[in-house]
């Protein structure tokens, strides 16, 4: 009778192990859908734009995006003259574009930072090419800028320390150079 017991006790303990273990597995696969259903609900309700708000969105990125474009390309242009001039008086005249457009003006302090960055670039480059005129009034209105956006200090010997920075981060360094860092 005892051994009967045992096993009946066996079998049961089988029986709520096993329903145990399928509860567990059907809620683990029960919950996952029901989480990433709630997390993707989420996301799309607070993401998605409608109307002039999505326009206005993608116009801030799209502007973003080019003064990202225009960083690489003067950047990577530096190691060449002929060709940073060039694309520095193109990012010049892209970002003054961007500065009147009324869609911008939420952007508009990154636009006139990279825009002052962009006119010492100028003025560094007219200095090299003995233009000291065109070098005078790239410097003097990259000072207006940065005295608009609230530097303390927008002297000429301050902002081309910034942009020399800045520049250095795109020079090509030859393996001699960087044998004696």
């Amino acid at each position: 009778m005892a051994a009967m017991k045992r096993g009946l006790i066996g079998v049961w303990f089988s029986a709520a192990l096993a329903i145990l273990i399928l509860g567990a597995w059907v809620g683990y696969k029960t919950g996952s859908k029901v989480a990433l259903y709630w997390v993707r609900h989420q996301r799309e309700k607070q993401g998605s734009l409608h109307g002039p708000d999505r326009e206005h969105a993608e116009s801030a990125l799209s502007a973003l995006d080019f003064i990202q474009t225009a960083q690489v390309y003067t950047g990577v242009a530096q190691n060449d003259k002929d060709l940073s001039k060039k694309y520095l008086l193109g990012e010049i005249e892209g970002l003054e574009k961007l500065q009147r457009l009324s869609d911008a003006q939420e952007i508009r302090p990154v636009t006139d930072l990279y825009l002052g960055l962009a006119y010492v670039d100028a003025a560094l480059v007219d200095e090299q090419q003995n233009n000291r005129e065109s070098a005078a009034t790239h410097m003097s209105s990259a000072q207006t800028l940065f005295q608009s956006l609230g530097w303390r200090d927008y002297s000429a010997g301050a902002l081309k320390t910034v942009a020399g920075r800045e520049l250095d981060k795109w020079k090509l360094h030859t393996p001699t150079e960087q044998k004696s860092k």
